[in-house]
């Protein structure tokens, strides 16, 4: 099954990073963007998942206090 390209504009040093890094890691361009962007969409995943359960405020949470306060 083949999937849709996705056009990225890199700027010049962004390009020259990435092929620098593929390069040590002997993968290709592709492989290398593919990683990143499953990264970013896990994070982001995560992140917005974490501040929707804390905005629903179902539980008690400790709260931490200075010794001096």
């Amino acid at each position: 099954m083949s999937t849709p390209d996705l056009l990225l504009a890199l700027t010049p040093a962004m390009r020259e990073r990435l092929e620098d890094i593929s390069a040590q890691l002997g993968r290709t361009l592709e492989e290398c963007a593919q990683t990143a962007l499953t990264e970013f969409i896990e994070n982001w995943d995560d992140y917005m998942r974490t501040v929707a359960e804390l905005e629903k405020g179902d539980e008690e949470r400790p709260v931490l206090r200075a010794v001096n306060d």
